[in-house]
């Protein structure tokens, strides 16, 4: 250090100082960074309305108040606003020439244990008139004035601000009375100092105390300086100095921008101070002033200078710290650099520094978000979604918020319903395209061959004694493992098939080995591979056991005993990301009852149920999955023989597979604890939709002629999806399909 009473400016060019300075006294007589420009009458503005409410978009809290202070767009403050956040709970210090603790627009944000190092007392009002004697106010104001539809409001005004005096109207401050400001501030907590004052020396003693600021966890803001220069004032450059290096993190030097975000001509530039400096609006600022000032004739004045700038970075890094309570005071400044808007030439420059602050853009979650699991792993969103398929119906899209974080471990909250998706269903518009090409054809005594090209499906059986081995791909795998009854429509698809409400029917592009004893019951064994999703991306497995008994020459059972075996998914529901599960398994029973009823006429039957068991994982915001029941059930009556050409008239009612019981916990992140680490709540949601679908199809299908074929459709379902808010769906169609 140059000097071991003093710290200097190395930069000669900017020494010019108009004011003296009394050693003998410990008297520092610094420049109030600020130009007195005009005062302006009256006691505030007229009223916007009554009292604060929740407001849902920028605009409304874009009242007078707001514009008012031109500085509030500038730095885009509305939009913390929005968020519900103003600053409440956090202290800023102000080190001035006193606040006037019983103006109309500060008196209730003032915070206890003030204190005025001028006149030894704990009023921090200024007392006695002077050119600067509302210079302190007018800076509280810009920090912290109160939102009461009247005057302006500052940027963090719901923020208390601790009033230190340490000058008098004149603008006269002591080291001494500086040094005591700093160690009240620690004392009585606050997390934010502004320092709109300056000057060419400090003491070493004052220059440990920023440093006794910083070590607490306090971000100290300093005006750069009015004097044009190229470098901040001493106190904004301490950083530039050896042994005080680490200040940089925590200590920010402001210069004053105009209402263009010009940088004003008086501001001194950021220049050494460059890394640790930004810009903010200082020009024609409108705030609050001593109600007994002779120099203006009401409860607000407008000043200049970066004295009026430095306030503004002020309120915002006290508007995150009430956001984030957890984030220390490096962090938060970092933040403050990175959001700032760019201005002057591009990256961190000699005259904007970092850019120009950014309320809107600090306050905007930054990088990939992330969602963190209660082991401490984390995933990031966009990789993390749930698929729900319609067995569980709207179960899954509960209101429940979970908090996701961003790169700086900041908490921002979203619905969980927003990241649930639908599984892709067959709809009617796909059964427009359908095309009946199923063909059977006996290849060679005991060797038969069944197909379906519009679907890519094939099944060949071959006969040995009483045994027939069968394999099969993409075919319905109840209906294979229901002994290839034929009992179907022509013209329709499997979705339409009185064989699609099983456990079985949900396996897309299935792959089937099955064995078959014949005898007066005949039994089936086989195992099944395929997909739980068109895409193919999530697997399933598992065997089949059947059987069928002819109870009498009408009437005929089949059972079928399955093990389903599924990985990532339970159910057809895919978990990725942060929500992951393990294995999962279900245990199911399909009964199928088929009576003719007369000639051509046959009433088919179905009841499946099923329970679930799935394996969660360590890392994975599911922490919990109990067994989970469902059903679903179908009757179908088929008339064959019927009209023209001797057509097919059908109609089914079903219930679609349902879960009825069954809940999943989730570990859900819920905010930050003061430590930083993370909260986690556990919250239950019951796997059972809040209706129950119901489905009443009829349809017709004929051939027309020999190359014509011709079927219509009905279709009505109530609480689609199984949810009991979803409307009431009624479709139709007919389709015409010519061979060529």
């Amino acid at each position: 250090m140059p000097n071991p009473q003093h710290i200097w400016v190395y930069s000669v060019s900017i020494i010019t100082i108009k004011y003296t300075f009394v050693m003998k006294n410990k008297l520092l007589t610094v420049v109030i960074l600020s130009m007195f420009v005009s005062g302006c009458g009256g006691g505030g503005v007229g009223s916007v309305g009554g009292g604060e409410s929740f407001a849902l978009v920028k605009s409304d809290y874009e009242a007078t108040e707001y514009n008012n202070q031109y500085g509030l767009g500038n730095i885009n403050a509305s939009t913390m606003y929005v968020g519900g956040y103003s600053g409440s709970g956090v202290t800023v210090a102000v080190i001035d020439t006193g606040v006037d603790i019983d103006h109309p627009d500060l008196v209730n944000n003032i915070a206890t244990g003030g204190y005025d190092y001028v006149d030894n007392d704990s009023d921090a009002s200024p007392s006695g008139q002077g050119a600067a004697m509302s210079h302190g106010t007018h800076v509280a104001g810009i920090i912290a004035s109160m939102k009461n539809n009247i005057g302006m409001h500052g940027i963090a005004y719901n923020a208390k601000i601790l009033p230190l005096r340490a000058g008098n109207s004149d603008g006269a401050l002591a080291y001494s009375s500086i040094s005591n400001s700093i160690d009240r501030s620690i004392t009585q907590g606050a997390k934010v100092i502004n320092a709109s004052f300056g000057g060419y020396s400090i003491p070493v003693s004052m220059a440990d105390k920023w440093k006794l600021a910083h070590n607490n966890d306090i971000i100290t803001v300093h005006a750069a300086g009015n004097s044009s220069g190229a470098n901040p004032l001493l106190s904004a450059s301490l950083p530039f100095y050896s042994g005080y290096e680490n200040l940089s993190s925590t200590l920010v030097a402001v210069v004053a921008t105009d209402s263009s975000n010009n940088i004003t001509w008086y501001s001194n530039r950021c220049g050494i101070a460059k890394n640790w400096c930004m810009a903010a609006p200082g020009d024609n600022i409108y705030s609050t002033v001593a109600v007994d000032d002779n120099n203006y004739s009401g409860n607000y004045g407008t000043m200049s200078g970066t004295s009026m700038a430095d306030p503004h970075v002020s309120g915002a890094a006290a508007v995150l710290r009430s956001m984030w309570p957890s984030k220390t005071a490096a962090q938060i400044v970092t933040i403050l650099y990175d959001t700032a808007t760019d201005l002057g030439a591009t990256g961190i420059d000699d005259i904007y520094g970092r850019g120009l602050l950014n309320l809107a853009n600090a306050y905007t979650a930054q990088g990939v978000l992330t969602l963190y699991t209660s082991s401490g792993n984390n995933y990031a969103l966009d990789d993390s979604s749930i698929v729900q398929s319609s067995i569980l119906g709207d179960s899954l899209t509960q209101s429940l918020e979970i908090a996701v974080f961003d790169k700086y471990k900041r908490d921002y909250y979203f619905n969980l319903s927003n990241i649930v998706q639908d599984l892709t269903t067959f709809s009617m518009a796909d059964e427009l395209s359908y095309s009946d090409s199923r063909v059977s054809v006996d290849v060679e005594p005991g060797v038969r061959f069944f197909g379906d090209y519009d679907k890519d499906s094939v099944q060949f059986d071959n006969d040995y004694k009483d045994l027939t081995l069968s394999f099969s791909h993409n075919q319905n795998p109840t209906q294979v493992f229901a002994f290839n009854d034929q009992t179907t429509v022509s013209g329709v698809s499997s979705q339409y098939s009185l064989y699609s409400d099983s456990y079985l029917s949900k396996v897309n592009n299935a792959s089937i080995v099955n064995v078959t004893r014949d005898g007066d019951v005949i039994t089936s064994i086989g195992v099944i591979y395929g997909y739980t999703d068109f895409n193919n991306e999530h697997p399933i497995n598992g065997m089949n056991f059947s059987t069928m008994s002819k109870l009498n020459d009408d009437l005929s059972l089949i059972v079928q005993v399955s093990r389903l075996n599924e990985r990532d998914t339970f159910l057809s529901n895919s978990f990725s990301g942060a929500f992951k599960i393990g294995a999962a398994s279900t245990n199911l029973i399909n009964l199928i009852v088929k009576n003719k009823v007369s000639d051509n006429l046959n009433l088919i039957t179905q009841y499946s149920k099923g329970r679930t068991s799935v394996d969660t994982i360590t890392d994975s915001v599911v922490s919990n999955l109990s067994d989970i029941e469902t059903e679903g059930y179908s009757a179908s009556l088929v008339k064959s023989g019927l009209g023209i050409n001797n057509g097919t008239l059908f109609a089914t009612f079903k219930q679609p597979l349902r879960g009825n019981t069954g809940d999943i916990t989730l570990s859900m992140a819920d905010g930050l604890n003061l430590d930083d680490t993370i909260n986690f709540t556990d919250r239950n949601i019951r796997l059972s939709p809040t209706g129950t679908e119901h489905q009443l199809t009829l349809g017709y299908s004929t051939d027309y002629s020999n190359d014509t074929a011709v079927t219509v459709l009905l279709n009505r379902r109530d609480n689609p999806n199984h949810s009991a808010t979803a409307n009431a769906e009624n479709a139709a169609m007919i389709k015409m399909v010519k061979r060529f």
